[in-house]
């Protein structure tokens, strides 16, 4: 059940992510094309207020055209371990240090077309810092207690995939 790679052409290079073009031999012999977006990989963090409260984000987000809750998440630098840049994104984003952080899973966003990987973590003993998100970004911070927040999910009032794993990650846990 493999694909041989004949030909792979890159159709776009961006600064978030690639587009490329791959003829692939299937294993019954016969030639497909496959589209595949290229993407770094993220981390994505659960955190939970000693209240029992995930610490979610709300922004807008022009792909969906509208403004999400979602949990705190973003790319990690060349270099830099998985769970630093969960640290750092927690903080940037959302203003809270996290005291405990670990990292619970690995999961494939869309693997028929992209390459993204998310890193799962879990973070608690959350301390109070400042906000220090990207220049383009708009975040306001949103405490929603756990029980709460898998109820919007079931509700459909939260309906971000990698939101959805981080409050079933924190409900699960806690």
């Amino acid at each position: 059940m493999q694909e041989k790679t004949l030909k792979s052409k890159k159709i776009y290079s961006g600064h978030l992510l690639n587009l490329r073009e791959d003829l692939v031999r299937l294993s019954t012999g016969k030639v497909s094309r496959r589209e595949i977006c290229e993407h770094p990989g993220a981390v994505a963090i659960a955190a939970l207020t000693d209240k029992g409260e995930i610490v979610l984000i709300r922004q807008y987000r022009k792909p969906a055209e509208q403004v999400l809750l979602e949990v705190p998440a973003g790319l990690f630098h060349k270099g830099e371990n998985l769970r630093s840049a969960a640290k750092r994104e927690l903080e940037e984003e959302t203003g809270y240090s996290a005291g405990k952080i670990e990292q619970v899973f690995s999961a494939y966003t869309s693997p028929g077309y992209s390459t993204e990987l998310i890193h799962y973590f879990l973070a608690k003993d959350l301390k109070k810092t400042a906000q220090h998100y990207e220049e383009d970004e708009h975040i306001e911070v949103q405490l929603v207690p756990i029980e709460k927040a898998f109820k919007m999910v079931k509700a459909g009032k939260i309906n971000d995939n990698k939101t959805m794993v981080g409050i079933i990650i924190a409900k699960w846990i806690s």
